[in-house]
């Protein structure tokens, strides 16, 4: 019997079996609500590029994670900044996914979102791998994949794994649904219900 021919990209990714479906989560304690932390973020060879400092845990809901950056620092390797207006950071639990938008008071909210790996908790600290790929968005707004080169250099540069190649394409084809369904990072009662209990609680 002739073996299949792989010819093209897509032909290897159908030799590939389809990842399982998520088993239903549930909710997990990972940190107490109102904790100071910081979060790393990673490039896929370990390399530390990013890192936040004075992260504030405000909420644990089903899906995510939910941090307050405000007056935070933020450091990479050429530049150092305090993080001015408040933004809510969303860490994915069940996808390769997380996200900043943020809170502003005269226009909607901006979404940013980065393809990464669920992120991980070592000695206190949030930290991700980011695969260098992002969105960009508004709520009621496009829906643009940026940084297209970047990731088609990170693939070669630190040998993305083809599955992880095809988790990603599954990740976005996921934030697009989300995006037109407006559910998710993308509903605006979701992001309105934590900007109202953090003016409430005071801490914005």
């Amino acid at each position: 019997m002739e073996e299949n021919k792989i010819t093209s990209f897509n032909d290897l990714l159908d030799e590939i079996p389809q990842p399982e479906k998520e088993k239903k989560t549930y909710k997990r304690t990972l940190f107490k609500i109102g904790q100071i932390t910081s979060i790393k973020a990673f490039k896929y060879d370990g390399t530390l590029y990013r890192q936040y400092e004075g992260a504030k845990i405000v909420a644990n809901l089903e899906d995510f994670v939910v941090v307050l950056l405000i007056k935070s620092k933020v450091s990479e390797e050429n530049i150092n900044w305090v993080v001015s207006d408040p933004i809510l950071f969303f860490f994915a639990k069940n996808h390769f996914y997380n996200a900043v938008i943020t809170l502003n008071k005269k226009k909607d909210n901006y979404i940013y979102i980065n393809l990464a790996s669920p992120f991980y908790i070592e000695d206190g600290i949030i930290k991700y791998i980011d695969f260098d790929i992002d969105i960009k968005s508004y709520v009621n707004k496009d829906f643009n994949v940026v940084d297209w080169q970047d990731f088609k250099k990170s693939i070669v540069q630190y040998k993305y794994p083809v599955k992880l190649i095809y988790r990603v394409y599954e990740e976005l084809d996921f934030l697009q649904e989300q995006h037109y369904g407006k559910s998710g990072i993308f509903s605006k009662n979701l992001v309105d219900g934590i900007k109202k209990m953090l003016i409430e609680s005071g801490d914005i």
